[in-house]
């Protein structure tokens, strides 16, 4: 039976991004045939732009699922470089963030994590900065917002390859999951 509810998938592919960093990947591999260059130069940038190239084609020709949401709940992908799928179901998410990193680096990569309900609780720490944290959840945020976080887990995967649909996410958990958050801080 068919009740309007669609999974959202996404996959690992050859998208714009996959193509410029193959592309970059193969003028790197270009750059040590220029005539002239010293032997230690040209095989790093061979070897480096071999690795590379090599990298970004497994991964985009795998066409592993990189996130799932369904009725089961969310499932972060894993890559052929070891990093494993992770279901967390339904009841175990309070949450699920979209963000990028600080433009503090020359690639920007944006990350989506699921807080799972299930952690256990931090320790009580004596970080000024935690401190600080702790004083102002408790002047501007809602008591039972920060309680419904408190003692969770984030696990993240970085979107490398890969880019999510922020309307279709959204209308995946509004259908399966509408208790759950979803904190969007993309730039």
């Amino acid at each position: 039976m068919d009740d309007g509810r669609r999974v959202y998938e996404v996959r690992y592919g050859w998208n714009a991004q996959a193509v410029k960093g193959a592309l970059l990947c193969l003028l790197f591999l270009g750059l040590a045939f220029v005539p002239g260059s010293p032997g230690w130069a040209a095989a790093v940038l061979g070897v480096m732009g071999a690795i590379l190239f090599s990298g970004i084609a497994l991964l985009a020709c795998s066409r592993r699922v990189a996130l799932r949401v369904g009725p089961e709940g969310v499932m972060l992908g894993g890559t052929p470089f070891g990093i494993r799928a992770e279901l967390t179901e339904w009841p175990e998410v309070a949450s699920i963030e979209l963000w990028t990193e600080p433009p503090h680096r020359m690639v920007k990569t944006s990350y989506i994590g699921v807080r799972h309900k299930n952690g256990s609780a931090p320790l009580p720490g004596s970080s000024p900065a935690l401190r600080q944290i702790d004083e102002y959840l408790a002047e501007h945020v809602p008591a039972g917002f920060v309680e419904a976080f408190s003692g969770t887990v984030l696990s993240s995967r970085g979107m490398v390859l890969w880019r999510v649909d922020r309307a279709r996410l959204k209308a995946t958990l509004r259908a399966f999951a509408p208790e759950v958050y979803l904190f969007d801080h993309l730039d």
